[in-house]
């Protein structure tokens, strides 16, 4: 899982080390067995083909997968695919280890938050040239697919579209009489504090009001938008302000003090790493941050309902700060032997009636507006609330317009540390926003190009 996965965890990034170790043998590999489009991919391709497919997710993901395999397996009797799957933290260094051993998965899920790492080495294969065809993709979200190059390419075709969310279990809500608004914007940070301290009354004691989000990168990046900016500058330079970075810091220490989100401790003990281990599934805390397409996984973990909206706002700006993000991508390595058959299967997976039936929308609400006709009349309660609230929020917010930059996972990680450190007492409000602030900078030139 992930901060797409569930809630907020330490993420192990593709960092400096791991390209490193990736090194000049991936790529030589690479050119040994013959990029895409060079040397003769017949001859590799002649006869069955055996591809494999990496990915993060929990065991729900898995299983939709696997069965989405086998329909292709069913049609494609000469094309079997292989998997391997694990949490988000542990997926990216176990993924630069096989690239790093010459044995790259033929398909791998991709982050938005990494991938141009992954393109700067060039470790992927550019699908641009594989579009219209086998890939068709002209019924996709335009926007949410451009929005997704990386240098002015297509490296991985987003599986689904996402906000990030708040989960809020709607027994404690209406214990309390709060109903969420009928405006986005109505639902500000100062509401969530007023919710939880209701909350934390009404419940009585081992109960929270929210889940600890100070660490979660995609809550801090809304925050940063609802300011009228984004966290990075067109060139991979830190656009956000130690002042940001104080009242972010702030929020979450008043809430902490006030007993109204979980303490550190709870943090750390439930880590994320599967629905089960949040805190709203456990019964810890009223609500949870998390994106908009984990919902069905997390209710499926619960008896008890959850609800799901966009994060809050900020009081008086009218900019929700939230974005259409893709989920994750279909990428395909760059020294795959069988080229032809990658980019069947990935034309099947938003194409393919059976594929997208299989693979519902547990990845996302899918770009595809045939996908999304074809799944609306089976999707579960929990799934129509994702698809509703999505297309809603995908009206009124604007795009992303800057790419994460090489050094942005290495953000993502000092958020994490910082926001812990801060909450055993290790460092103050003022110290953590200093830190963030002078260690992003010295993480996004490290890492730039």
């Amino acid at each position: 899982m992930r901060n797409e996965g569930v809630t907020v965890m330490v993420a192990t990034r593709l960092g400096r080390r791991d390209f490193l170790r990736i090194g000049a043998g991936a790529l030589t590999g690479a050119a040994a067995l013959g990029l895409a489009g060079c040397g003769d991919a017949s001859e590799a391709q002649a006869g069955a083909s055996s591809l494999q497919f990496s990915f993060w997710g929990s065991s729900v993901r898995a299983g939709l997968t696997t069965k989405a395999i086998h329909a292709y397996e069913q049609s494609h009797p000469q094309v079997k695919i292989s998997t391997w799957f694990t949490g988000f933290g542990s997926y990216w260094p176990k993924l630069a280890t096989q690239i790093s051993g010459g044995s790259a998965p033929d398909l791998i899920q991709m982050d938005m938050r990494y991938i141009d790492q992954y393109v700067r080495k060039g470790l992927l294969l550019d699908l641009t040239r594989y579009i219209p065809q086998p890939i068709d993709l002209h019924d996709f979200n335009q926007p949410l697919l451009k929005g997704s190059e990386a240098r002015g390419k297509i490296y991985g075709i987003p599986f689904g579209g996402n906000f990030t969310s708040v989960f809020y279990n709607t027994s404690l809500f209406q214990k309390v009489g709060y109903q969420m608004p009928g405006n986005f914007s109505d639902w500000t940070w100062d509401a969530m504090k007023q919710v939880a301290q209701e909350i934390v009354k009404a419940a009585g004691p081992g109960v929270y009001g929210v889940d600890d989000a100070s660490s979660n990168i995609t809550a801090f990046e809304v925050f940063i938008r609802q300011r009228g900016k984004e966290l990075y500058t067109d060139a991979g330079q830190r656009a956000f302000n130690k002042q940001d970075a104080l009242d972010w810091f702030g929020y979450w220490s008043d809430l902490r003090k006030a007993g109204l989100c979980i303490p550190p401790d709870l943090s750390v003990q439930y880590s994320g790493a599967t629905p089960a281990l949040t805190t709203i599934v456990a019964g810890k805390a009223a609500i949870n941050f998390s994106t908009s397409n984990q919902i069905q996984a997390f209710q499926a973990a619960t008896p008890t309902k959850l609800g799901l909206y966009s994060t809050p706002s900020s009081a008086g700006v009218k900019d929700n700060g939230n974005y259409l993000k893709a989920s994750m991508l279909l990428s395909a390595s760059s020294s795959t032997k069988n080229p032809d058959a990658v980019t069947q299967f990935i034309n099947a997976v938003f194409n393919d009636p059976a594929l997208v039936k299989a693979l519902k929308i547990e990845r996302g609400i899918p770009g595809s507006a045939r996908a999304q006709a074809l799944l609306k009349p089976s999707l579960k309660s929990a799934d129509l609330k994702q698809l509703t609230m999505v297309n809603q929020l995908a009206a009124i917010t604007r795009p992303k317009s800057v790419l994460d930059p090489p050094g942005a996972g290495e953000v993502s990680d000092l958020l994490v540390l910082i926001a812990q450190g801060l909450g055993f007492g290790k460092m103050s409000i003022d110290e953590a926003a200093s830190t963030l602030v002078t260690q992003a900078d010295k993480a996004l030139e490290r890492d730039g190009v």
